[in-house]
């Protein structure tokens, strides 16, 4: 979705709109920027209308949501209307004054980015696109580690807002039954102990049905779980949690939550196929089970082989009659 095109300015006015009226006019948007809201989600009639379940952040009510501990880390909290990523937007303040302790959130993301480079979908008001800034004083070697100990924290928010059958896909993935239902994204802004991390989270909340057709997997969302669900509450949640989390990591490492990532890891002892970072052709990947992860958050698989750790692929499940190799 190529946002500058279709004209940023007048589109961006009417996010603007929408978020603090909930309808906007639409005078003067030529057909490519009304395509583009209602690929967003936007119903448009006469104007630009949001429907009555949006739920539109807050940042009082996120704030008020938040724990003390949370609170006394929190530097800045910036929620936006419109945004092209949030994780753009965060590591841009590292030229200032730095990414920790901050946290930037948008009812829409106009070019949001998945994990090896794709595009992470954004319905206006109905997912949560985040990005967290966090300082973790680990070695080097151990950060590949930090994207498993955010997913723990992402379902362990999740458990908390209610839902159930939260699972985890290495290497950032939270899945509900089995679909996927978050992603996260992992930025290092600032390598020199304590490392600057943003840490982007997208979560679909209530998008299922409109971006289901454009993505290559199973999808699920919130609302299949929870009716009417608050976004402020769920970001207010994951804060919580993903802040407590980088705190234990920096003092603990990742050895404390490396038996409770396994047990909750969706492929955990099953046979699967892991595909190899570029590759795609049955030469580029690897079959066999899943043992668990290793200290550095690598991917412990046992094939034909011998047992090998992978810090990098895509993980999925091994057809019937397919061999180990």
């Amino acid at each position: 979705m190529d946002f500058a095109r279709a004209g940023a300015d007048a589109l961006g006015a009417v996010f603007e709109e929408l978020a603090s009226h909930r309808v906007a006019s639409i005078a003067g948007l030529d057909r490519a920027c009304l395509d583009q809201l209602q690929a967003l989600g936007v119903h448009v009639r006469d104007q630009a209308v949001l429907e009555d379940d949006v739920d539109l952040l807050s940042a009082t009510a996120v704030r008020e949501a938040l724990t003390p501990a949370t609170v006394d880390w929190l530097r800045e909290l910036a929620v936006h209307a419109h945004i092209g990523s949030t994780n753009t937007a965060l590591l841009a303040r590292l030229e200032t004054d730095g990414v920790a302790g901050r946290v930037v959130t948008a009812e829409v993301q106009t070019a949001g980015r998945g994990r090896r480079g794709r595009a992470w979908l954004s319905p206006f008001g109905r997912n949560l696109a985040v990005s967290i800034g966090v300082a973790v004083d680990r070695p080097p070697a151990e950060l590949g580690a930090l994207s498993l100990v955010v997913g723990l924290a992402v379902r362990d928010a999740f458990l908390e807002y209610g839902l159930k059958d939260i699972a985890l896909k290495w290497p950032n993935d939270v899945l509900m039954h089995g679909a996927k239902l978050a992603g996260i994204l992992i930025e290092l802004a600032q390598p020199n102990r304590p490392a600057e991390v943003v840490i982007g989270i997208g979560v679909n909340v209530g998008c299922r049905q409109a971006i289901a057709d454009r993505v290559e997997q199973a999808v699920a969302d919130v609302a299949e779980q929870v009716e009417h669900p608050s976004r402020n509450r769920l970001l207010a949640v994951l804060v919580n949690h993903v802040v407590a989390a980088c705190r234990r990591f920096t003092a603990q490492g990742f050895a404390s939550f490396r038996t409770r990532w396994d047990a909750a890891h969706h492929y955990h002892g099953r046979a699967v196929t892991l595909t190899l970072p570029g590759t795609g052709s049955p030469g580029g990947t690897v079959s066999g089970t899943v043992l668990g992860v290793a200290g550095n958050g690598a991917l412990r698989i046992a094939s034909a082989a011998g047992v090998r750790e992978y810090i990098a692929g895509e993980v999925s499940l091994r057809a019937a009659g397919e061999s180990a190799g």
